[in-house]
């Protein structure tokens, strides 16, 4: 179940640490960055890649069907619904 080999527990925690400094360099884009397009660029690409690893340290830290499917459902739905700006050439 949770944690049953020091492998996994390793895997998760590097998960876990990817995740929580793709979130930070998000929201140091948001407080850094000029344009709202970018900052938008910015929290979009590294909040997803960030919730997106934290969440499948959840899932492979339960090891259970419903948390991973939870897990998986809610980064489909913010890779579905992540905002996107068109190019203007």
């Amino acid at each position: 179940m949770a944690g049953d080999t020091p492998w996994s527990d390793l895997v998760v925690a590097a998960c876990l640490l990817a995740g929580g400094f793709f979130l930070f360099v998000a929201g140091l884009g948001i407080l850094r960055l000029p344009d709202v397009l970018i900052r938008m660029h910015a929290s979009t690409k590294a909040g997803t890649l960030g919730v997106g690893l934290v969440f499948g340290a959840a899932a492979l830290y339960f090891r259970n069907t419903a948390e991973t499917a939870i897990a998986a459902l809610t980064v489909i739905f913010l890779l579905v619904t992540a905002p996107g700006a068109p190019r203007t050439a």
